[in-house]
């Protein structure tokens, strides 16, 4: 008896919490939070997805069949995306697969998020370099970077051809089929909210261009008291041109580029995100040439340094169709010619094939209000049709709330 009894009024206290859950739900247009500390959620964003440079096709503004709207020409696309509620800030990580489907070149290229009325903002703004900092007197933020890397020469399509055969190094048993690359972004968990804008650029040319698989991957933390504390972020500036109305920017060539921003509160563990890539053809141009770069916060320098990859040979199985030349040197006192390719110079911050990290300078505790940003770079080169000369830097702060330490 007693039996029958719990298990009913165990059916009444579960048809009760269930039927309360319902009507709570109904009145947010919120997801609930995932309850298992543990559970995972993708946003599956891309699976064989083509980003070319096809003017005629891709209209800006045009949203396709897919859901993604093509921006300059298609190298920019755009799609909006429901994000997974968390108890507390789970891991995120992006995870982005490329292949070129007929592009042999080296080209820039980001995942970003925007804010919904990004493209507005720069269209009417009439400054030079229009977007890349923020506005406070009509809201406008820059484009926050959630990995930034450089496309290879060619992987994939010409990884099989009989040309890239012929210049294949003794060192490399096979060119790789495409290049990877995956970057933690669970920093950057105070900018999703309910949905994002996320957005894919490649700086490319070619009306064949690149094939893209692209997911960002949510993963509940286990529980732990106190929880871990929820990182604050401000988008400070991005130099880098995503849309039809900006130019290269080449400014820090005459002036070092003062930033105001507005910190909305006290920060604890303040730290400032940096990403540079210098560009520019030819020999003297910025991606061949080492430029210092100087970073002051309210006029204290916090680093100096110069963004510069002595590495890009390494990165030779995944550049098939990268120009290869000889170079004269000396191996057990004969004068020999040995290959090298284009893809094996060191750069300027980054290499083609690679990622570009960000790096981090700690700044401590910073006051609520006004601060100023400078970068400097003094070396910089004036954009020439000649060299081409420009830095795609971008900057974010992030910061812990003192309460929540």
């Amino acid at each position: 008896m007693f039996h029958s009894q719990s298990r009913y009024f165990s059916i009444e206290v579960f048809c009760a919490i269930i039927i309360g859950a319902i009507a709570l739900n109904s009145c947010s247009n919120r997801p609930s939070p995932i309850n298992d500390a543990l559970a995972q959620h993708h946003i599956q964003a891309m699976e064989d997805f083509n980003i070319a440079f096809l003017p005629g096709a891709n209209n800006d503004s045009l949203l396709s069949a897919d859901g993604w709207s093509r921006a300059d020409a298609g190298r920019l696309v755009t799609k909006a995306f429901e994000v997974p509620r968390f108890q507390h800030a789970p891991e995120i990580t992006v995870n982005l697969s490329l292949k070129s489907t007929g592009d042999p070149w080296d080209k820039s290229g980001a995942v970003l998020l925007l804010q919904d009325d990004w493209a507005k903002h720069i269209e009417q703004d009439s400054r030079a370099w229009p977007g890349i900092e923020p506005n406070a007197s009509n809201g406008f933020t820059p484009a926050l970077e959630l990995l930034r890397f450089i496309t290879p020469f060619g992987v994939g399509h010409y990884s099989d051809t009989e040309r890239s055969d012929e210049y294949r190094p003794v060192y490399i048993p096979k060119w790789e089929q495409q290049v990877s690359w995956q970057n933690d972004i669970s920093h950057l968990w105070s900018a999703m909210e309910d949905s994002i804008t996320l957005a894919v650029y490649i700086d490319t040319w070619s009306a064949e261009g690149h094939e893209l698989d692209l997911n960002i991957t949510f993963k509940g933390q286990s529980a732990r008291v106190p929880p871990p504390p929820q990182m604050q972020h401000l988008t400070l500036v991005n130099t880098t041109k995503f849309h039809a109305n900006q130019s290269p920017f080449d400014g820090f060539a005459t002036n070092p580029l003062n930033l105001d921003f507005q910190l909305p509160e006290s920060a604890e563990n303040a730290v400032l995100h940096y990403i540079p890539t210098g560009h520019g053809g030819h020999s003297e141009g910025d991606e061949f040439v080492p430029c210092r770069h100087i970073i002051s916060l309210n006029n204290d320098t916090i680093a100096q340094f110069t963004p510069w990859r002595d590495d890009c040979a390494s990165f030779r199985r995944f550049n098939p169709s990268s120009g290869v030349w000889t170079e004269r040197t000396y191996w057990r006192g004969d004068s020999i010619d040995e290959r090298i390719a284009s893809s094996d110079y060191s750069r300027s911050g980054w290499c083609p094939g690679s990622d570009v990290p960000a790096m981090k300078f700690n700044l401590g505790k910073l006051e609520a209000g006004t601060h100023q940003l400078t970068i400097d770079v003094p070396d910089a080169q004036r954009y020439t049709d000649a060299a081409m000369n420009f830095w795609n830097v971008a900057a974010y702060l992030t910061w812990q709330r003192p309460e929540e330490l």
